[in-house]
Protein backbone atom coordinates (compact mmCIF):
# COMPACT_ATOMS: atom_id res chain seq x y z
CA UNK A 1 0.00 0.00 0.00
CA UNK A 2 2.77 2.45 0.91
CA UNK A 3 4.72 1.56 -2.21
CA UNK A 4 1.65 2.09 -4.42
CA UNK A 5 1.08 5.48 -2.80
CA UNK A 6 4.71 6.42 -3.32
CA UNK A 7 4.41 5.45 -7.00
CA UNK A 8 1.37 7.71 -7.31
CA UNK A 9 3.14 10.67 -5.71
CA UNK A 10 6.22 10.13 -7.91
CA UNK A 11 4.03 11.18 -10.86
CA UNK A 12 4.25 14.69 -9.44
CA UNK A 13 7.22 16.93 -8.80
CA UNK A 14 8.68 15.71 -5.49
CA UNK A 15 11.23 18.52 -5.62
CA UNK A 16 8.33 20.92 -5.06
CA UNK A 17 8.22 21.39 -1.27
CA UNK A 18 4.43 21.70 -1.30
CA UNK A 19 4.05 18.30 -2.98
CA UNK A 20 6.64 16.73 -0.69
CA UNK A 21 4.94 18.21 2.38
CA UNK A 22 1.64 16.57 1.40
CA UNK A 23 3.38 13.23 0.92
CA UNK A 24 4.80 13.24 4.44
CA UNK A 25 1.59 14.68 5.86
CA UNK A 26 -0.26 11.68 4.41
CA UNK A 27 2.16 9.24 6.04
CA UNK A 28 1.87 10.93 9.43
CA UNK A 29 -1.92 11.07 9.27
CA UNK A 30 -1.94 7.35 8.46
CA UNK A 31 0.08 6.73 11.63
CA UNK A 32 -2.19 8.98 13.71
CA UNK A 33 -5.25 7.12 12.42
CA UNK A 34 -3.69 3.87 13.60
CA UNK A 35 -2.96 5.35 17.03
CA UNK A 36 -6.54 6.60 17.38
CA UNK A 37 -7.93 3.24 16.24
CA UNK A 38 -5.82 1.49 18.87
CA UNK A 39 -6.99 3.85 21.63
CA UNK A 40 -10.58 3.24 20.53
CA UNK A 41 -10.02 -0.53 20.70
CA UNK A 42 -11.03 -1.09 17.09
CA UNK A 43 -10.51 -4.58 15.75
CA UNK A 44 -7.68 -5.45 13.38
CA UNK A 45 -9.78 -5.16 10.22
CA UNK A 46 -10.92 -1.65 11.10
CA UNK A 47 -7.39 -0.64 12.07
CA UNK A 48 -6.26 -1.58 8.57
CA UNK A 49 -9.19 0.31 7.03
CA UNK A 50 -8.37 3.53 8.91
CA UNK A 51 -4.76 3.13 7.80
CA UNK A 52 -5.71 3.28 4.13
CA UNK A 53 -8.13 6.15 4.83
CA UNK A 54 -5.34 8.12 6.50
CA UNK A 55 -2.92 7.45 3.68
CA UNK A 56 -5.36 8.42 0.92
CA UNK A 57 -7.37 11.20 2.55
CA UNK A 58 -5.45 13.88 0.61
CA UNK A 59 -5.19 11.88 -2.60
CA UNK A 60 -6.75 14.80 -4.47
CA UNK A 61 -4.27 17.36 -3.16
CA UNK A 62 -1.44 16.38 -5.49
CA UNK A 63 -3.37 16.98 -8.71
CA UNK A 64 -4.94 20.07 -7.13
CA UNK A 65 -1.52 21.61 -6.59
CA UNK A 66 -0.20 20.56 -10.00
CA UNK A 67 -3.22 21.94 -11.86
CA UNK A 68 -4.13 25.02 -9.81
CA UNK A 69 -1.01 25.69 -7.71
CA UNK A 70 -3.14 26.24 -4.63
CA UNK A 71 -4.51 24.17 -1.76
CA UNK A 72 -7.43 26.55 -1.36
CA UNK A 73 -10.50 24.51 -2.34
CA UNK A 74 -12.63 27.61 -2.92
CA UNK A 75 -10.17 28.76 -5.59
CA UNK A 76 -9.83 25.35 -7.28
CA UNK A 77 -11.53 22.04 -6.49
CA UNK A 78 -12.91 20.33 -3.40
CA UNK A 79 -10.03 17.96 -2.75
CA UNK A 80 -12.16 15.46 -0.82
CA UNK A 81 -14.65 15.17 -3.67
CA UNK A 82 -11.87 14.96 -6.24
CA UNK A 83 -10.13 12.20 -4.28
CA UNK A 84 -13.17 9.91 -4.24
CA UNK A 85 -13.81 10.59 -7.92
CA UNK A 86 -10.29 9.47 -8.80
CA UNK A 87 -10.24 6.56 -6.38
CA UNK A 88 -13.71 5.13 -6.83
CA UNK A 89 -15.18 6.35 -10.12
CA UNK A 90 -11.89 5.69 -11.91
CA UNK A 91 -11.13 2.54 -9.93
CA UNK A 92 -7.76 3.58 -8.54
CA UNK A 93 -8.75 2.37 -5.06
CA UNK A 94 -8.15 -1.20 -6.26
CA UNK A 95 -4.41 -0.56 -6.16
CA UNK A 96 -4.62 0.15 -2.44
CA UNK A 97 -7.56 -1.87 -1.12
CA UNK A 98 -9.04 -4.87 -2.98
CA UNK A 99 -12.01 -5.64 -0.71
CA UNK A 100 -15.10 -4.05 -2.29
CA UNK A 101 -17.25 -4.56 0.81
CA UNK A 102 -15.22 -1.86 2.61
CA UNK A 103 -15.48 0.75 -0.15
CA UNK A 104 -18.56 2.47 1.27
CA UNK A 105 -16.89 3.42 4.54
CA UNK A 106 -13.55 4.33 2.92
CA UNK A 107 -15.42 6.50 0.41
CA UNK A 108 -17.36 8.36 3.11
CA UNK A 109 -14.33 8.97 5.32
CA UNK A 110 -12.24 10.41 2.48
CA UNK A 111 -15.08 12.44 0.96
CA UNK A 112 -16.13 14.05 4.22
CA UNK A 113 -12.77 14.46 5.93
CA UNK A 114 -12.59 18.11 4.81
CA UNK A 115 -16.25 19.15 5.03
CA UNK A 116 -17.54 21.58 7.65
CA UNK A 117 -19.68 18.83 9.19
CA UNK A 118 -20.19 15.09 8.91
CA UNK A 119 -23.59 14.35 7.29
CA UNK A 120 -26.16 13.12 9.81
CA UNK A 121 -27.40 10.38 7.46
CA UNK A 122 -24.18 8.34 7.57
CA UNK A 123 -24.17 5.11 9.59
CA UNK A 124 -22.70 5.27 13.09
CA UNK A 125 -19.74 3.20 11.93
CA UNK A 126 -19.01 5.47 8.98
CA UNK A 127 -19.35 8.52 11.23
CA UNK A 128 -16.77 7.01 13.57
CA UNK A 129 -14.28 6.54 10.74
CA UNK A 130 -14.94 10.11 9.57
CA UNK A 131 -14.19 11.37 13.08
CA UNK A 132 -10.95 9.40 13.22
CA UNK A 133 -9.59 10.84 9.97
CA UNK A 134 -10.78 14.35 10.85
CA UNK A 135 -9.00 14.24 14.23
CA UNK A 136 -5.82 12.76 12.75
CA UNK A 137 -5.74 15.30 9.93
CA UNK A 138 -6.20 18.24 12.30
CA UNK A 139 -3.55 16.99 14.72
CA UNK A 140 -1.00 16.90 11.93
CA UNK A 141 -2.06 20.26 10.51
CA UNK A 142 -1.40 21.77 13.94
CA UNK A 143 1.96 19.98 14.06
CA UNK A 144 2.86 21.69 10.77
CA UNK A 145 2.33 25.06 12.44
CA UNK A 146 4.49 24.00 15.39
CA UNK A 147 7.27 22.96 13.02
CA UNK A 148 6.84 26.18 10.98
CA UNK A 149 6.17 24.18 7.83
CA UNK A 150 3.00 26.28 7.81
CA UNK A 151 3.15 29.88 9.01
CA UNK A 152 0.67 31.73 11.19
CA UNK A 153 -0.89 34.62 9.25
CA UNK A 154 -1.61 37.84 11.13
CA UNK A 155 -2.46 40.66 8.72
CA UNK A 156 -5.87 42.30 8.64
CA UNK A 157 -8.79 42.39 11.03
CA UNK A 158 -10.72 39.38 12.30
CA UNK A 159 -14.09 39.26 10.53
CA UNK A 160 -17.35 39.33 12.46
CA UNK A 161 -18.61 35.91 11.31
CA UNK A 162 -15.25 34.29 12.01
CA UNK A 163 -15.08 35.74 15.53
CA UNK A 164 -18.69 34.79 16.22
CA UNK A 165 -18.15 31.15 15.22
CA UNK A 166 -15.00 30.95 17.33
CA UNK A 167 -16.64 32.58 20.36
CA UNK A 168 -19.49 30.07 20.10
CA UNK A 169 -17.04 27.16 19.98
CA UNK A 170 -17.79 26.22 16.38
CA UNK A 171 -15.47 25.46 13.50
CA UNK A 172 -15.32 28.37 11.08
CA UNK A 173 -16.79 28.11 7.61
CA UNK A 174 -13.88 28.89 5.31
CA UNK A 175 -16.27 30.86 3.09
CA UNK A 176 -16.30 33.46 5.89
CA UNK A 177 -12.51 33.81 5.78
CA UNK A 178 -11.74 37.28 4.42
CA UNK A 179 -8.32 38.19 5.83
CA UNK A 180 -5.02 36.55 6.75
CA UNK A 181 -5.90 37.00 10.42
CA UNK A 182 -9.15 35.14 9.81
CA UNK A 183 -7.13 32.15 8.65
CA UNK A 184 -5.35 31.98 11.99
CA UNK A 185 -8.70 31.86 13.79
CA UNK A 186 -9.85 29.14 11.37
CA UNK A 187 -6.80 27.10 12.42
CA UNK A 188 -7.44 27.63 16.14
CA UNK A 189 -11.11 26.72 15.73
CA UNK A 190 -10.13 23.27 14.44
CA UNK A 191 -10.17 22.27 18.10
CA UNK A 192 -13.97 22.56 18.18
CA UNK A 193 -14.29 19.67 15.74
CA UNK A 194 -12.06 17.25 17.62
CA UNK A 195 -13.72 14.17 19.00
CA UNK A 196 -11.49 11.87 21.03
CA UNK A 197 -9.81 11.88 24.42
CA UNK A 198 -6.48 10.98 22.84
CA UNK A 199 -6.59 14.10 20.65
CA UNK A 200 -7.16 16.49 23.55
CA UNK A 201 -4.57 14.79 25.74
CA UNK A 202 -2.04 14.93 22.90
CA UNK A 203 -2.64 18.67 22.45
CA UNK A 204 -2.29 19.32 26.17
CA UNK A 205 0.69 17.06 26.83
CA UNK A 206 2.72 18.50 23.98
CA UNK A 207 1.51 22.07 24.61
CA UNK A 208 0.75 22.37 20.91
CA UNK A 209 -0.98 25.75 21.05
CA UNK A 210 1.66 27.19 23.36
CA UNK A 211 4.28 26.23 20.80
CA UNK A 212 2.28 27.76 17.97
CA UNK A 213 1.78 30.93 20.01
CA UNK A 214 5.55 31.30 20.32
CA UNK A 215 5.63 31.83 16.55
CA UNK A 216 3.04 34.61 16.65
CA UNK A 217 4.50 38.10 16.28
CA UNK A 218 1.47 40.17 17.34
CA UNK A 219 0.81 38.28 20.55
CA UNK A 220 -1.60 40.82 22.03
CA UNK A 221 -3.88 40.56 19.01
CA UNK A 222 -4.27 36.79 19.30
CA UNK A 223 -3.65 36.06 22.99
CA UNK A 224 -7.34 35.85 23.95
CA UNK A 225 -7.96 33.31 21.19
CA UNK A 226 -5.06 31.08 22.22
CA UNK A 227 -6.11 31.36 25.86
CA UNK A 228 -9.66 30.29 25.00
CA UNK A 229 -8.41 27.29 23.04
CA UNK A 230 -6.19 26.15 25.91
CA UNK A 231 -9.06 26.57 28.38
CA UNK A 232 -11.25 24.44 26.10
CA UNK A 233 -8.60 21.69 25.97
CA UNK A 234 -8.16 21.81 29.76
CA UNK A 235 -11.92 21.40 30.20
CA UNK A 236 -12.00 18.40 27.87
CA UNK A 237 -9.08 16.74 29.67
CA UNK A 238 -10.73 17.31 33.06
CA UNK A 239 -13.88 15.62 31.76
CA UNK A 240 -11.83 12.48 31.09
CA UNK A 241 -10.71 12.18 34.68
Amino acid sequence: MIEEFKKYVEKFDRSDKDIDRKYYHSLRVKDLCQILAKHLNLDEDNRKIVEVIGLLHDYGRFMQWQKYHTYNDSLSIDHGDYAVEELFKKGQIKKFWPDIKDYDEIYDAIKYHNKLEIPSYLSDHNKLLCKIIRDADKLDILYLYVSKSLVIQEDGEISKNVKEAFDNERTVNKKDEKTAADHTIVVLALIYDMNFDYSFKHLKDYKIFDQIFENVKNKEKFRIYFDKVNEYIDKKVREME
